[in-house]
């Protein structure tokens, strides 16, 4: 089995300073991305996003494949 050296989490297109959105256990969050973290996991790098929590208002680790990007035409607009 060929397994590609590339991180896992990595060809997203979300950077540093965008404005994220994930769900867990049925409750959704929203954030933004301070930090991105590698991760050595299972023979590869596995990358996390440091996110600052607006709900809670605190520093969150997720995977970054959790992760969407907040875009001014998604049907859920964050307001303050």
């Amino acid at each position: 089995m060929n397994v590609s050296n590339e991180s896992f989490g990595g060809s997203s297109n979300i950077e540093i300073g965008d404005v994220v959105r994930w769900a867990k256990f049925d409750k959704k969050y929203t954030g933004v991305v301070s930090n991105k973290l590698f991760v050595n996991g299972g023979g590869r790098n596995v990358v996390f996003g440091v996110v600052f929590c607006f709900q809670t208002q605190d520093s969150k680790t997720i995977l970054l494949l959790n992760l969407k990007k907040v875009v001014k035409n998604d049907e859920e607009v964050v307001e303050n």
